[in-house]
């Protein structure tokens, strides 16, 4: 069962690696029009979608190895790990409400204007935890 964890946190961690593109891919959406906008915001979604489902299998998966296979870790860990975490998926979910805006919006290139510096800003916040939450997860030991 531990290989079995091993593999979905490992497989959920790499999915939610690929959020560290996010930032170079909403820089690129400014440039779309039309259908093509449409299409790459759908895209976008499905993709912010999944990451909120790689971020429960990543909770599930850890909890069940730190408490069930191995020493116990220091609680100031788990929490900030918890709290990265939670961080990280409310701001997927920012960044997916804004893009459902703009899709269901009458005119999507205008309201990509407005949203834009704030799905920037998101993608980079997103970005930043990512790596918080890697350097915690990678050093363990960090807080004991």
């Amino acid at each position: 069962m531990y290989s079995f964890l091993i593999f979905i946190h490992v497989v959920s961690a790499l999915f939610l690696g690929s959020f560290l593109t996010l930032p170079f891919i909403i820089h690129t959406i400014s440039s779309r029009t039309g259908n093509e906008l449409k299409t790459v915001l759908r895209t976008t979604l499905s993709f912010m979608r999944a990451g909120h489902y790689a971020l429960v299998l990543l909770m599930i998966s850890g909890g069940w190895m730190s408490f069930g296979y191995s020493s116990y870790p220091s609680i100031l860990w788990v929490g900030i790990a918890i709290v990265l975490l939670v961080l990280i998926g409310g701001a997927i979910g920012m960044m997916h409400r804004n893009l459902k805006r703009i899709i269901l919006s009458k005119y999507p290139e205008n309201k990509l204007v407005e949203n834009i510096s704030k799905l920037n800003w998101y993608s980079w916040i997103t970005f930043l935890f990512i790596m918080a939450v890697v350097f915690t997860m990678t050093n363990r030991g960090l807080f004991s």
